[in-house]
């Protein structure tokens, strides 16, 4: 059942859909952070949801509150996917910080950035683009002749980059583990002269995500800057990002949907069609068994099985993008050639849910699935899925 807090929060998303269609072209054309977007989700109260409860926040992203934060998610994607997909980042950021905390960083960083509406990029690619690059991460701090910490790093794909007062930077301390065992989240502030915001995302979808690079040189660190200990992102935080990824491309399948159904049903030729009949009730099938697979995946981190939700989590995740793909692709054979016009959200749709797609490598989650079934067991990895017990 619907609690009455999640029931204000999905029709506040609601509240926000005109405003959301009307600008989302433009946001799209020029590639450009959804500014107004954001005022409006800050003045429904919408940017401070995983905040503990121990901080003033409903805690979402945690226990008791997946199933509702995926579902605001998918919501919000119905509507216009790049806007979710900031919107989660955000989201992530502040819960990651929240978990990894002193209760001095909470009361000094933490809680003064999501009372006052203030957004937080999360930054960890190398993976240069337009280049042959591996994507092995490499950048680490080191100290000063004073004993500092000093930050010099280039990142890439910071969404919500230009939009942010703050990115969360993950990369190494100095040491002979491995990189992930070794790796911190440091929060740095926007506004500094260290660093350097670049834009090179000119792309096909996901547009006003603005998923710039980032470039930070000879930055002091502050100590209490450093958030978690080494390697806790993998070992103490077990949750991912998974679902909400599924979440976003069955939202954007959604609203792609709902715009065909409308279109048909405006053209009776269309309506009247048996095979286009059969199709939308097709699609509709597939939709609706997506949704029960990431809602079941979601109750089972609800019940504090992280393990167990992050195995059908994958299982979610690897069916959401295939059915989003379909959904969105079939939705242009549907309706023909004049709804793929800029005049129309459905091609914008179609190449968001492509760009998205693209974001993690969900085969080799899928990979690990298979692997994890013949291992008859399996562990989660924190904010990056699924590894057998035998890997």
């Amino acid at each position: 059942m619907t609690s009455p807090e999640q029931t204000k929060r999905l029709a506040a998303i609601d509240a926000l859909t005109a405003g959301f269609r009307a600008r989302a072209r433009r946001y799209d054309d020029e590639a450009i952070f959804p500014t107004e977007n954001f005022a409006e989700l800050h003045e429904a109260d919408l940017l401070a949801l995983t905040l503990p409860e121990k901080w003033g926040g409903p805690g979402l992203w945690s226990e008791g509150g997946f199933a509702d934060y995926y579902e605001l998610i998918e919501r919000m994607a119905a509507i216009d996917a790049p806007t979710a997909q900031l919107f989660q980042v955000h989201s992530h950021a502040i819960g990651m910080l929240a978990h990894a905390a002193t209760d001095a960083q909470m009361e000094k960083y933490v809680v003064p950035i999501a009372k006052a509406g203030e957004l937080v990029a999360s930054v960890g690619s190398e993976a240069t683009p337009g280049k042959n690059n591996v994507g092995t991460s490499s950048n680490q701090l080191a100290r000063n002749d004073h004993g500092q910490w000093v930050l010099n790093c280039t990142k890439h794909f910071a969404s919500l980059g230009p939009g942010a007062s703050h990115y969360i930077i993950w990369l190494a301390l100095p040491g002979t583990e491995s990189y992930d065992h070794r790796t911190v989240a440091v929060l740095v502030p926007r506004d500094v002269p260290e660093v350097e915001l670049i834009d090179n995302w000119d792309v096909l979808g996901m547009r006003s995500t603005v998923s710039w690079a980032v470039k930070v040189t000879d930055y002091v660190l502050p100590d209490d800057a450093i958030f978690g200990k080494p390697g806790a992102w993998e070992t103490d935080d077990t949750r991912t990002f998974t679902l909400a990824f599924a979440a976003n491309h069955l939202g954007a399948a959604r609203g792609a949907f709902d715009f065909t159904l409308e279109w048909v049903r405006e053209r009776p030729q269309l309506a009247t069609s048996e095979l286009i009949q059969f199709q939308l009730g097709e699609l509709a099938a597939k939709l609706s068994t997506a949704r029960a697979a990431l809602f079941d995946a979601a109750a089972v981190w609800d019940a504090g099985q992280p393990s167990e939700g992050e195995f059908r989590g994958v299982h979610a995740l690897t069916t959401a993008k295939q059915v989003a793909l379909e959904v969105t692709g079939r939705c242009l054979d549907i309706c023909g050639s004049r709804s793929m016009f800029k005049t129309y959200p459905l091609e914008r749709f179609y190449r968001d849910t492509r760009a998205f797609s693209l974001h993690y490598r969900v085969d080799n989650y899928t990979r690990n699935l298979g692997a994890s079934l013949l291992a008859q067991g399996f562990s989660v990895n924190g904010n990056g899925g699924l590894t057998p017990t035998n890997a």
